[in-house]
């Protein structure tokens, strides 16, 4: 089970290399935001090192377009067509690994677990950053980052596991110095992301956690 965390959500990847290494089978899956990118690529069968350079990419400029929306600052479209050149059938279905993507719906204001349909839709829904990026609609619902409710999907697959392993990518530096006004205002979300997945550890037999 691998949380959001943005670009420290590579510290998945190596959990995967470790766990390859040691030769320790994965029978699912499950994701929040980034966490829901790695995991769906490992699913699909690509290698850490591939999912590594893929995860980097998206990082860049290129990626970037303007939504052109009061809803949203940037639009997931270019990164939904990214993600489809390296997946030959876009859904579920065509995983080798069974995964559960966390999204939140943003009208209900509930956490929507994805297991069928559109994977990449799925994942988009689970990695849009409020404000930043335009919510994701799919079958007539808006999402976004399935961190703000749920950035540790414990619950989603925990009564389909004798031993459930979560990694947390985004823990609390106990340092914090505030700046300006968007050094507080990250701060008090990442506050309540944390807090959330701190409370789905609970589910958990193991939990991960890089330090910050």
């Amino acid at each position: 089970m691998l949380s959001g965390g943005g670009i420290r959500g590579v510290a998945h990847l190596g959990l995967l290399k470790a766990l390859e290494e040691r030769e320790v089978n994965i029978d699912i899956m499950a994701g929040t935001s980034a966490g829901s990118i790695i995991s769906m690529l490992y699913c699909f069968g690509f290698s850490v090192e591939r999912i590594l350079e893929i995860i980097l990419d998206i990082r860049t400029l290129r990626l970037v377009r303007p939504a052109m929306s009061l809803k949203g600052v940037l639009n997931m479209n270019s990164v939904k067509q990214y993600l489809t050149e390296f997946v030959k059938k876009d859904d579920f279905s065509a995983l080798r690994l069974p995964l559960v993507v966390a999204a939140t719906n943003l009208r209900k204001g509930e956490t929507t677990y994805f297991s069928k349909g559109s994977v990449i839709d799925a994942v988009c829904a689970s990695s849009c950053i409020p404000v930043l990026f335009n919510p994701v609609k799919i079958d007539g619902e808006w999402y976004i980052d399935g961190g703000i409710l749920n950035n540790l999907p414990a619950e989603a697959i925990r009564s389909q596991c004798d031993l459930l392993l979560g990694c947390h990518s985004n823990p609390i530096a106990p340092d914090f110095i505030p700046k300006n006004a968007k050094d507080v205002m990250e701060r008090a979300l990442m506050l309540a992301i944390t807090r959330n997945a701190y409370l789905s550890r609970e589910l958990c037999d193991y939990t991960l956690e890089p330090k910050g």
